[in-house]
């Protein structure tokens, strides 16, 4: 994938009832899959695909400016062992943020931006999806 958030996952596998369970849960969304690539109810699909974490996706997490300020690279290093890489069509795409925060906060790991570079957590997913909306 071109662009697209990572999402550091403490597990490997797609749970399709946690994913759909968290969505409505905490996020008031409905998602449904489609092979390899996910719905979201209002009408945006983003690929998703899941790989093991490599060395490049650690430097990445590590220059994010607040990388040390805030344990989540710390999270990333030593709990999560895969990252799942959600489509985007620029860092506001709110449909991709809204599933990378949905994954985040079933898979316990932290979002990583490329442009801008950052790490953050589902509750600051959360502050951005209101500030896109």
């Amino acid at each position: 994938m071109k662009d697209a958030w990572r999402v550091f996952a403490q597990g490997a596998a797609r749970r399709d009832a946690d994913w759909i369970r968290h969505a409505k849960q905490f996020f008031d969304t409905e998602i449904a899959f489609e092979g390899a690539r996910v719905a979201i109810v209002a009408g945006a699909k983003r690929a998703i695909a899941m790989r093991a974490r490599d060395e490049r996706d650690l430097r990445d997490a590590l220059a994010a400016p607040n990388a040390a300020d805030n344990g989540l690279y710390d999270l990333a290093e030593r709990r999560c062992e895969s990252v799942w890489l959600v489509e985007r069509e620029g860092p506001s795409d709110r449909a991709a943020l809204l599933l990378a925060a949905i994954v985040a906060s079933v898979c316990l790991g932290p979002i990583l931006g490329d442009a801008p570079r950052e790490l953050f957590g589902v509750r600051t997913a959360r502050e951005k999806l209101v500030s896109l909306a």
